[in-house]
C-alpha cells in the first residue's frame, strides 16, 4: 500500500483522534455578522507527521506556482480579500480560489472527518451566547462519535477565548445530557483542550477555511463575493464531510436555529 492509501487506511479506522477547530463570524449579537460558525476537522493519530507532510507539501506547491512561503498565513479572509500574508503577492480571484481549493482537496487525505455548526444569529430569540450553543453542539457531535467509537479524542483550537472553551469542555465532560436529555459525561474526551497560534498550524488554517466554506454553503454569496469562495467550495470535501452530525442536513453542517 502507497503512503496515501495508508493514511486513508488510518483515517477509516483512528484509534486516537485530534479535534482541530476554527471560527469564523462574531459571538456579538449587535452588528458584526449574521451568522457564528465553527468548522472541526479531526485528523488521526496515527501517521500524524506524514499528514504534516502532506500539507507540507502541498504549501510547497503553492510556493512554486504562486510565491506564497511555507511560513505564510493562509486563512479565509486572506484568501477572500488579499489580506495579511498573501497581500504581497498581488494573487487574483481565480487564484485564490484554487489555493482554496488546493486545500479542501488535501484535506480528504489528512482528515477523518470533518463538520461544521452554525448558528444564525439573525433567528435566535433570545440573547444568547451564540459562541457557547456553537461549542455545545459541537461537543455533542464529538461526544457521540467518540462515544460510539470508543475512539478517544483531544481538541485543538484558534488561540482566542481559551478559558471560555476549557471550562465549558470541563463542565461538559462531566455533565451533559443526551438527544432523550438523560444525564451522560464524555469519558473519551482526554485532557484539557489545547490552545494554538492559527499561523503556527496548518491543521488549524484547515479549520478555518472549513468554517468559512460551511459559512457560504448555509449563506450563498452574492455577485462577485462568490469568486473566491461559494456554496460549492464545501462539497470539495466529498465524504469526509460527516453526515451523521444532522439529522435535516446531508453535508456535514448543523444549523441552529433550523
Amino acid at each position: 500500500m502507497d503512503s496515501a492509501g495508508t493514511l486513508l487506511a488510518q483515517a477509516e479506522r483512528p484509534a486516537f483522534e485530534w479535534a482541530y477547530v476554527d471560527e469564523t463570524g462574531d459571538s456579538g449579537m449587535s452588528g458584526g455578522s449574521s451568522t457564528y460558525t465553527l468548522a472541526c476537522v479531526l485528523v488521526p493519530a496515527e501517521g500524524w507527521t506524514d499528514r504534516l507532510d502532506v500539507l507540507t507539501q502541498m504549501r510547497r506547491l503553492i510556493g512554486k506556482k504562486y510565491g506564497v512561503r511555507l511560513r505564510d498565513e493562509i486563512k479565509a479572509n486572506y484568501l477572500l480579500r488579499s489580506r495579511g500574508d498573501l497581500k504581497r503577492y498581488g494573487l487574483g480571484d481565480g487564484q485564490r480560489r484554487d489555493i482554496y481549493q488546493t486545500h479542501m482537496r488535501n484535506l480528504i487525505l489528512v482528515s477523518s472527518g470533518v463538520f461544521a455548526v452554525v448558528i444564525d444569529k439573525q433567528k435566535m430569540a433570545k440573547q444568547r451566547d451564540p459562541s457557547e450553543i456553537a461549542w455545545r453542539y459541537l461537543m455533542q457531535r464529538l461526544r457521540e462519535r467518540s462515544n460510539q467509537s470508543g475512539v478517544p479524542v483531544a481538541l485543538v483550537h484558534d488561540e482566542g477565548e481559551d478559558k471560555k472553551i476549557k471550562a465549558w469542555h470541563r463542565a461538559f465532560r462531566r455533565v451533559s445530557w443526551d438527544a432523550r436529555g438523560e444525564r451522560v459525561q464524555a469519558p473519551y474526551f482526554v485532557e484539557d483542550p489545547i490552545s494554538r497560534r492559527s499561523d503556527d498550524s496548518y491543521f488549524i488554517q484547515l479549520a478555518d477555511l472549513c468554517a468559512y466554506a460551511a459559512y457560504r454553503r448555509v449563506v450563498p454569496p452574492g455577485g462577485k463575493a462568490g469568486g473566491v469562495c461559494n456554496e460549492m467550495m464545501w462539497g470539495e470535501l466529498g465524504a469526509r464531510a460527516l453526515a451523521e452530525v444532522s439529522t435535516s442536513r446531508p453535508d456535514g453542517i448543523v444549523l441552529w436555529p433550523r
